[in-house]
């Protein structure tokens, strides 16, 4: 029974680590237009908390800008250019192209508590804060990190024969 604890204590991070890998990629990402024709599209729609909104410049010399000061920074003209946000939390979220907005270039972003069902994106949508996004975050790091102590700790075993 003893020689059983640390091929579980092993198998458990091994496990974790790849839950902590994979569960950050459930989030789901929502793509904003800036287009040529002064428009975000779609401009106003809802989305779930931890979704990501990706804002992709179509065409035209634009930056987006939220209420809250979260921006993507100086205005570009450079098709493909993207800026990304998630939202980390529930509420309403305006945002502007400052080049544009006196041409109506605005919209409104919804973060639900819970998911929103199909919101247009299969169950959320999408955006990201410096460094707060899924693809920033240290969960799936340290979800690796989990991955590999349990793949050392089962070799090791193996080698001294704790473990068949």
């Amino acid at each position: 029974m003893r020689r059983c604890i640390p091929r579980v204590a092993a198998l458990a991070a091994l496990l974790t680590g790849v839950m902590l890998v994979i569960v950050p990629a459930w989030a789901a990402t929502k793509t904003v237009k800036l287009t040529v024709d002064n428009q975000f599209q779609p401009g106003t729609f809802e989305v779930a908390v931890g979704d990501t909104v990706n804002f992709v410049w179509e065409g035209g010399f634009h930056d987006v800008k939220f209420a809250d000061g979260v921006s993507s920074g100086a205005p570009v003209g450079d098709v493909g250019t993207s800026f990304a946000r998630t939202f980390d939390a529930a509420g309403t979220f305006a945002y502007v192209c400052t080049v544009h907005e006196a041409l109506g270039m605005a919209g409104t972003i919804t973060v639900a508590a819970q998911a929103s069902g199909d919101a247009g994106t299969g169950g959320g949508g999408a955006g990201t804060l410096p460094l707060t996004g899924p693809e920033e975050s240290l969960l799936p790091l340290g979800g690796l990190a989990l991955m590999i102590v349990g793949v050392v700790v089962l070799l090791r075993l193996r080698r001294t024969r704790v473990i068949g």
